[in-house]
């Protein structure tokens, strides 16, 4: 198997392992929502805008998530002070108690991921994974 088909599968499995243990745990929680409510949680007031950079979707896909995510009363709307067109995003009580719950089972998951592998290895693992990231970002 390639780098290519191992990285694809051990994500689609890692996405599939997660959204099952929210299925679960959290049916109310789809793995957008969980990326949405960890992006807005991220700090204080974040537009829709940097979310949609952050998580590579349209600033349309996002402001649609964001309404539907205010109605369930997981995140609030507020006035920018430095820009009246827009607004920033930020949890509520309700959003944030979800976040750290889903976070809680993201742990979990990642730890069954994990088992059997060393400490060493998961570094290794880690340290790659970061070069190659970073080789991405550099300019060709």
């Amino acid at each position: 198997m390639s780098i290519n088909q191992s990285l694809f599968a051990v994500l689609d499995s890692y996405k599939a392992a997660l959204q099952e243990t929210f299925n679960q745990e959290l049916p109310e929680l789809s793995l957008m929502y969980f990326r949405m409510l960890r992006q807005v949680g991220s700090g204080y007031g974040i537009t829709p805008q940097l979310v949609a950079q952050k998580l590579h979707r349209d600033k349309a896909q996002v402001t649609r998530l964001a309404v539907e995510m205010e109605q369930k009363e997981l995140l609030q709307k507020l006035p920018h002070p430095q820009d009246r067109r827009s607004v920033l995003l930020q949890l509520t009580a309700k959003g944030a108690t979800l976040l750290a719950q889903a976070e809680a089972l993201q742990q979990q998951v990642a730890e069954r991921m994990s088992t059997g592998i060393s400490e060493a290895q998961l570094q290794l693992v880690d340290e790659c994974l970061m070069k190659m990231r970073n080789n991405l970002k550099t300019p060709r």
